[in-house]
């Protein structure tokens, strides 16, 4: 048993805000946010429910570190894997590969992801709070993108943000469905969809 204690020394405390964030994307995952309480994330995290108000005031800055720590856990790994291919059907097979081993090691990342989005079109305070974080998604999209376009290996006809919008369809439907859908093998199978059709719609493209 995790023996629960008031405010950490300064050693720890690092370790305990690990703690806070992981039973908080639990609860926010499994419970809601309406129905995510303070008191359930102290005890899973292993401290006092007063302590959690030295780590974080709100439970909308509770949330939002949450939604950051994710963004920091998936696009680091998206541009761990990205940096070891150059063009740009390797990075998307990379990136779906990335997303198949994110989905199997820890099932919340994407279940709190799929669900950022209604909770935040129902809590108006929780949705600015969101707006004003820098998006990694936003800036890796476009990166990848950005890139691609640069070595002519998207169709000159395709305006950038669309191809950005497209990527972004993408991976969130394959998120979604990761949550809905836990057998390994009809996962795979629609990343290797994924993939084909990214070949066959960028086979007319321009290559330098």
């Amino acid at each position: 048993m995790v023996r629960r204690v008031g405010r950490p020394c300064q050693s720890d405390a690092l370790e305990t805000r690990r703690r806070l964030l992981d039973a908080a994307r639990e609860s926010f995952t499994t419970r809601g946010y309406d129905n995510t309480t303070n008191r359930e994330i102290a005890q899973a995290a292993g401290i006092t429910t007063a302590a959690i108000y030295h780590y974080f005031p709100s439970k909308v800055e509770l949330f939002v570190a949450v939604f950051v720590d994710v963004q920091h856990k998936v696009y680091d790994k998206f541009e761990s894997v990205m940096a070891d291919h150059e063009t740009f059907l390797a990075r998307f097979d990379a990136i779906f590969d990335a997303m198949f081993d994110l989905s199997k090691d820890d099932p919340t990342l994407a279940s709190f992801v799929v669900g950022v989005v209604t909770e935040a079109e129902h809590h108006p305070d929780l949705r600015d709070a969101l707006q004003s974080v820098a998006s990694r998604q936003r800036n890796f999209l476009h990166t990848l993108c950005a890139q691609a376009q640069e070595r002519h290996e998207l169709p000159e006809s395709l305006p950038l943000q669309t191809a950005i919008d497209a990527m972004n369809g993408v991976i969130g439907g394959f998120a979604r469905l990761a949550v809905v859908v836990r057998d390994r093998q009809r996962l795979r199978a629609v990343a290797k969809v994924y993939k084909a059709m990214a070949r066959s719609a960028l086979a007319r493209a321009t290559v330098s």
